[in-house]
């Protein structure tokens, strides 16, 4: 059981008062782009937050439905956690999302990532992983993934943080009606910045990208890039605004090259 998860309906409505502003424009955002939502997961994404706590937890959960003449359900949960010691981090990054329109599903996926980090001196460090997803409307039955590299961290005075990333993973595939699994070798290159905005409250604008071409055939490239604005509602609560973008170049017969997704809602994060 999780201490200190419940949030009095006082310190809530004071705090939706004291940033509705923001809350708002959020929601207009959201509401006014047109494109498919499913979950979206940068493993980097709480790797900043409370960089002294020894243990944090992120959740975030969304579920939505209606019956009558528009019959849909959707349902996602996403969670990060964290934990540090003086030169070591170990992460545990998980994802699930189901949605359906008509009784006929839209969305189908799962995603957990598990990843150390062993810092060795100042802004240095080396990282092992491991990663298993599906998605079944991208046709992928399973992709596992095992990796390496090294990383170099960097922060301003401004709080400005850096985060650069070199190595390489090999992953094996299976796709829905084929009977053969594909073994890959890639490099992975990664770069993660996060700005801290002089709001009148606290807030946040980070941004993620990731190359992933193979090694015997360059041209065989994957890219994600994520863009997130966040906006603190309290110590624990805060609302979000991501949008990403990823492509391959060469992708399944009948699976597009490329997506445009986005996601919102609030995240409660809690650490010691």
């Amino acid at each position: 059981m999780v201490r200190g998860f419940k949030i009095s309906r006082k310190k809530l409505g004071s705090a939706f008062k004291r940033y509705r502003r923001w809350i708002s424009g959020l929601v207009l955002a959201v509401a006014t782009v047109p494109m498919t939502t499913w979950a979206i997961v940068d493993v980097q994404d709480e790797y900043y937050t409370a960089p002294d706590a020894e243990v944090l937890s992120a959740w975030s959960l969304d579920f939505s439905g209606a019956t009558g003449n528009d019959a849909r359900q959707t349902f996602s949960l996403e969670m990060h956690n964290l934990w540090r010691t003086e030169d070591r981090t170990l992460m545990l990054i998980g994802s699930y999302s189901r949605a359906d329109s008509g009784g006929r599903d839209t969305a189908d996926n799962q995603f957990l990532h598990g990843r150390y980090v062993r810092a060795l001196a100042a802004g240095r460090g080396i990282e092992g992983y491991v990663q298993t997803q599906k998605d079944r409307f991208q046709r992928l039955d399973s992709r596992h993934v095992i990796g390496f590299g090294y990383r170099l961290e960097r922060e301003y005075e401004s709080k400005r943080r850096l985060l650069l990333g070199i190595g390489g993973l090999v992953e094996r595939e299976r796709y829905v009606d084929l009977a053969r699994s594909e073994t890959n070798q890639r490099a992975n290159i990664y770069l993660t910045t996060e700005i801290p905005l002089a709001l009148a409250t606290a807030a946040s604008v980070s941004f993620s990208a990731y190359l992933q071409p193979k090694f015997d055939d360059p041209g065989d490239l994957r890219s994600i890039a994520l863009a997130k604005f966040e906006v603190k509602i309290s110590s624990a609560l805060s609302m979000d605004l991501t949008v990403a973008y990823d492509h391959d170049s060469n992708p399944l017969s009948g699976v597009e090259p490329q997506n445009v997704r986005y996601a919102s809602g609030l995240t409660y994060r809690f650490q010691r």
